[in-house]
């Protein structure tokens, strides 16, 4: 299982864009290299549609979390664990959300 680390960029108001790192030589060797990048669009009408299927707050943010996790895995094709950044993307999703609930 790979780690990864997170690094948000400053968001917009409707997305944000996430830099994933990985870690070629270990963790512990500190070196760390950018994988792929993914957008993580939390728009209104992103939102509508998770109310729409019956969707509250907290199973909005549980659809980010899954989310993130699926898209980071097709594209660094591995299993992840995050070893940073996590908690500070998740934050900002759950701020721009819950403008909607």
């Amino acid at each position: 299982m790979k780690e990864i680390k997170l690094i948000p960029d400053t968001p917009f108001h409707n997305s944000v864009d996430v830099a994933v790192m990985d870690f070629p030589k270990g963790v512990e060797e500190g070196t760390q290299r950018q994988r792929c990048k993914i957008t993580v669009e939390f728009a209104q009408a992103d939102v509508e549609d998770l109310q729409g299927r019956g969707l509250d707050m907290e199973g909005a943010m549980k659809y980010f979390e899954d989310y993130v996790y699926k898209i980071v895995k097709v594209n660094i094709s591995s299993d992840w664990q995050c070893i940073a950044g996590w908690d500070e993307v998740m934050d900002i999703v759950r701020d721009h959300v819950k403008a909607y609930y």
